[in-house]
């Protein structure tokens, strides 16, 4: 299996996508496989990778045939759609041979209610629970397509189920930070959040 690791701060411009891609880089640059994962419903990974200036660049990934996004490798399981999730057909990265990237979509922000709902109900409601595994497995599925050693999920600024879901379900995480008060402030109060959310 593939190792996940989340970059993860609910303050924003702290560079976590910097810090992403360029995690996931100097990986590729040491002969590792490397997955760059776009969960941020802001798509600032994808549009980095891609020097995307506006939403009408997404156009050529979401409206190509197969699965080629994060929302719609995902929608077979919050869609309710009788059809399993199968892996991204991922984007390589120019200049960097080994380092492939799952494209972030908008639509994404739009199963962190469902989530929430099936993150708690889960053992009661059997339609919800394949819900919080989703994410992982589609993760762990297009690594083995792509032979990958590294999945570098780049994560939103938020304490959304979503972000607790990646969270929870990697091996590591880093936390980008910038020298800040409100640096401080996320810090202690992530300290707090974390050890419910690994309850």
């Amino acid at each position: 299996m593939a190792i996940q690791i989340c970059l993860f701060n609910h303050k924003g411009g702290v560079s976590k996508t910097t810090t992403a891609f360029n995690l996931g880089w100097m990986l590729a640059e040491k002969g590792k496989r490397v997955l760059l994962a776009d969960c941020d419903p802001q798509c600032n990974l994808t549009g980095m990778v891609f020097g995307f200036t506006g939403i009408d660049d997404f156009k050529g990934i979401y409206e190509s045939d197969g699965i080629r996004n994060i929302r719609d490798a995902l929608s077979p399981a919050f869609e309710s759609r009788p059809v399993p999730i199968e892996a991204v057909q991922c984007e390589e990265i120019n200049g960097r041979s080994n380092m492939f990237l799952i494209p972030g979509h908008i639509g994404l922000a739009e199963y962190e209610v469902t989530l929430g709902i099936a993150q708690e109900l889960s053992g009661s409601l059997m339609t919800l629970q394949n819900l919080p595994g989703a994410l992982h497995y589609l993760f762990q599925l297009t690594a083995k397509k792509y032979n990958i050693d590294y999945i570098i999920v780049d994560m939103s600024p938020s304490l959304g189920p979503i972000n607790q879901n990646l969270l929870t379900t990697s091996d590591f995480f880093l936390v980008p930070m910038a020298p800040d008060y409100f640096s401080v402030m996320s810090v202690d109060s992530l300290a707090s959040i974390l050890p419910r959310w690994n309850a």
